[in-house]
């Protein structure tokens, strides 16, 4: 299914005159920098791949800032998912063995634990769990840079995430 050559120099123009604006509409509802230019890739993906979707009354501005402004909404929808995952790794890492105390000796201990446990995960494991959560990439980014599917990258998180929990407990000598 190809495009005329027309449709593709309109949208080239409309890509030229109009990105600065929705990088800064996207900027402004709160999308981290560092991500902006993905949320606008997804805004002129969509309306590259579905043109027709636009009614011709609707100005071409508009009609990307209400793409853009739901593109922003998706992406505050997968970062609080990814924060769900975040708190609980957060309380299974600070989860703590009631008859100890919460002293710096202790969070040294599951600090190093933490290490030692990564340290045992393969190298792509390793680099998938920082990409995720230390880098903040989400599950769809992922999923694309490895050509997988966006299930297959949340099953091999869940998976490492009970394989790291199991390892804590072991390493820390609590049975749960």
């Amino acid at each position: 299914m190809g495009t005329p050559a027309s449709s593709g120099d309109d949208f080239e123009r409309i890509l030229r005159d109009t990105q600065g604006l929705i990088r800064a509409h996207i900027a402004g509802m709160g999308v981290r920098s560092d991500e902006v230019d993905d949320v606008a890739q997804e805004v002129y993906l969509d309306f590259a791949q579905h043109p027709e979707r636009r009614p011709p009354e609707v100005e071409v501005l508009r009609w990307l800032r209400g793409m853009a402004r739901n593109c922003c909404h998706e992406y505050f929808r997968r970062r609080a998912r990814q924060a769900k995952h975040l708190v609980a790794i957060s309380d299974t890492l600070s989860a703590e063995d009631p008859a100890q105390g919460g002293d710096d000796e202790l969070a040294e201990a599951k600090l190093s634990a933490l290490r030692q446990c990564m340290e045992r995960l393969n190298q792509p494991h390793r680099d998938l769990l920082n990409r995720y959560y230390q880098d903040g990439q989400s599950a769809e980014a992922l999923a694309t840079a490895q050509g997988r599917s966006v299930g297959a990258v949340h099953m091999v998180l869940s998976r490492l995430r009970e394989t790291l929990r199991r390892c804590l407990l072991g390493q820390l000598g609590t049975a749960r």
